[in-house]
């Protein structure tokens, strides 16, 4: 008699028990789930370092009196004195100092130190300060970027005002006429407004003429001002030579400018965080 082949036999399922394929399908989902997770909190994968926070670089204390600095640019920050520079080491002179005046700067006790040395921070990039020595007979005045008497309001604000990476030649007919005239108007100008945001610098010919150990002489010297009054704003400029003719018979608002006009001469970008500068 033939038999038929025995049926094959299987193991029964439990009731309620899940098929295999089944579970395949919860740990693909599964698996996708914590990449997801992993990729949402930015996790390294296994066995690298996360990598580092982005943080952007330092700012320097101040506000709206820096112009914008170039990549090569290092400005440097007086803490006594609360102004900031940049200094130029090629020429012994700064380009600008940037500072903050208002009716508290030039009222205090604090007087005219005289103070004159070189500078101690530009020794951290090696960088050479001037001297007396390099002014020493050369007809040329200490001529200050921030005067002395913009900074009364303590004596190591107005010692900080005597560092020669503040100073620049001037000559005396400038330094003592027409310039020092300008920084007295300004500093009457705080009894009407809050604050004054200035920037004051030289312009450097393309050969440049130089005294003592190579601190090259400007030809002209420039202040550029945003005076605020509450929430609104008001700009001005002067941009004076450092020659004895051009000086004779002028008056300091002889020379009033633009901030705009300073700009374009000196390739600087004055006041970008001021709308309207």
């Amino acid at each position: 008699m033939n038999r038929g082949k025995n049926p094959k036999r299987t193991k029964p399922r439990r009731k309620g028990a899940v098929p295999p394929r089944v579970w395949c399908w919860v740990l693909f989902w599964m698996a996708l789930a914590a990449l997801a997770i992993a990729c949402s909190h930015n996790l390294a994968p296994v066995g690298e370092e996360p990598p580092p926070p982005v943080t952007e670089k330092p700012s320097l204390p101040g506000g709206l009196e820096l112009p914008v600095l170039g990549d090569q640019d290092t400005a440097i920050y007086n803490e006594e004195g609360r102004y900031t520079f940049l200094y130029r080491p090629e020429c012994k002179v700064s380009r600008w100092v940037a500072y903050k005046l208002t009716l508290s700067d030039v009222t205090g006790d604090a007087g005219r130190s005289d103070a004159f040395r070189p500078d101690p921070r530009l020794e951290i990039y090696g960088w050479a300060s001037a001297g007396a020595a390099d002014y020493k007979g050369s007809g040329y005045d200490r001529g200050h970027l921030l005067p002395s008497a913009d900074r009364k309001c303590s004596e190591p604000a107005n010692r900080a005002t005597f560092l020669y990476s503040n100073m620049a030649p001037q000559l005396p007919k400038l330094n003592r006429g027409v310039w020092k005239t300008l920084e007295e108007k300004l500093r009457e100008l705080t009894r009407d407004y809050d604050t004054l945001y200035i920037v004051a610098g030289t312009v450097l010919p393309g050969r440049w003429r130089t005294i003592g150990d190579g601190v090259a002489v400007p030809d002209l010297f420039f202040k550029a001002v945003a005076l605020r009054k509450a929430d609104d704003f008001e700009g001005v400029a002067y941009v004076m030579p450092n020659g004895a003719v051009a000086l004779e018979g002028k008056r300091f608002d002889d020379f009033e400018v633009t901030v705009d006009s300073v700009e374009r001469l000196t390739g600087l970008d004055l006041f970008p965080q001021i709308p309207g500068f």
